[in-house]
């Protein structure tokens, strides 16, 4: 709820809890988020998930993200170098 308050989430697509009568997920919509009723929803750089037993996978798509973007620095490593 922070950053979707702090506005970093406005216009973007984002998850949160969706229990007690989808609560959170309608507060959310009021900061101008288009809310996903997803486990996990990843849009650009930020990933949102709606409860705490998605950890584990948002912990891999970070993981698969970084080990990219490695790649990507050795790539252009190898081509100037």
């Amino acid at each position: 709820m922070p950053i979707g308050k702090a506005g970093v989430l406005e216009g973007r697509n984002a998850t949160t809890y969706h229990l007690n009568n989808s609560y959170r997920q309608k507060e959310l919509a009021e900061f101008g988020v288009n809310v996903m009723n997803e486990p996990i929803v990843v849009d650009k750089n930020i990933i949102t998930s709606y409860s705490p037993q998605t950890a584990n996978d948002v912990a891999f798509i970070m993981l698969e993200r970084l080990l990219e973007k490695r790649k990507l620095i050795g790539l252009e490593k190898g081509v100037s170098g």
